[in-house]
């Protein structure tokens, strides 16, 4: 009972000096001089105290500074395509989730512990805390996907529009930051395979633009790099390799849409089968329930 009296007085005083903050937040501004108001364009945001608490009992996954995954991190923002400006805004939102997660598997084991089932409520509280702490990174994975379904899409297109500028006797540097104007996740990736190439080693260049591939394993691109590097190291021509790729990504786009297709169908059919069965039912059942009374 002393336990809990204590944690209530600290969460009370928690709460207390969150709203002082807030108000004095909120009425610093007034009576400031107009120019000794320097404010950054983008304002730095303070730490709440629950979210220092949380570096502080758990730095290496919530600290920028100490966590012992941010290699991956950095990894699987590169591939994601930057949805965060950078790793520290990943973790604040790693916070955010896995407040609110904590928050619902709290109330949650406590509506379930209120009912004499004590076994239970550990359990689903475990279950948030896991889906919280798993939630930010599941978010960048599904995104890398969905950015490398349309890095294949775009695919097609700027190598449509590179070989035709190879074709025309454009130079090979040129010809790809003319098709990097096009837009799109693979021409955007040769946008920074140029922008990397003006100021360093095309090698280093190829490097640091495989390294921003949303699917290290899809062997397009990395065909496509290898035959860029093949070109500027063994001076091979890179006609006859990217109209060969863009066949080949053609061919791979057409397999994915005609698998997409097929399983529109299989589940239009399902649930064609599931709605007759339905029907008759509903036909059925009044009368059944007539036999049985």
């Amino acid at each position: 009972m002393t336990f809990f009296a204590f944690l209530g007085a600290l969460s009370v005083s928690v709460l207390a000096f969150e709203l002082l903050s807030a108000f004095q937040s909120a009425f610093s501004t007034f009576g400031n001089n107009r120019l000794m108001n320097l404010q950054p364009s983008r304002p730095i945001q303070k730490r709440s105290t629950w979210e220092a608490l949380l570096i502080a009992l758990w730095p290496g996954r919530f600290d920028p500074d100490q966590a012992a995954n941010m290699a991956d991190v950095v990894s699987m923002l590169r591939r994601a395509g930057y949805p965060y400006d950078s790793p520290g805004e990943f973790y604040a939102v790693a916070m955010r989730d896995f407040t609110i997660f904590l928050t619902v598997g709290g109330l949650l084991a406590g509506a379930i512990a209120s009912m004499n089932m004590l076994v239970a409520a550990p359990v689903i509280a475990l279950i948030f805390i896991f889906l919280g702490l798993r939630r930010p990174y599941v978010r960048l994975k599904t995104l890398a996907k969905k950015r490398a379904e349309g890095l294949r899409n775009n695919m097609l297109i700027g190598l449509s529009v590179l070989g035709s500028l190879l074709s025309s006797g454009v130079g090979v540097q040129e010809a790809l930051r003319r098709a990097s104007a096009v837009g799109g996740p693979f021409c955007n990736l040769l946008g920074l395979l140029v922008a990397r190439m003006e100021v360093e080693d095309f090698t280093k260049a190829i490097e640091v633009t495989r390294a921003h591939l949303p699917d290290p394993a899809d062997v397009e691109a990395n065909l496509f790099l290898r035959d860029i590097h093949d070109f500027f190291a063994n001076n091979r021509p890179l006609l006859s390799s990217v109209q060969g790729l863009q066949e080949s990504v053609h061919r791979s786009v057409v397999e994915i849409t005609e698998a997409r297709a097929a399983l529109v169908r299989q589940r239009a059919g399902l649930f064609g089968v599931m709605a007759v069965m339905g029907l008759v039912l509903a036909i059925i059942a009044p009368f059944m329930g007539a036999g049985m009374f």
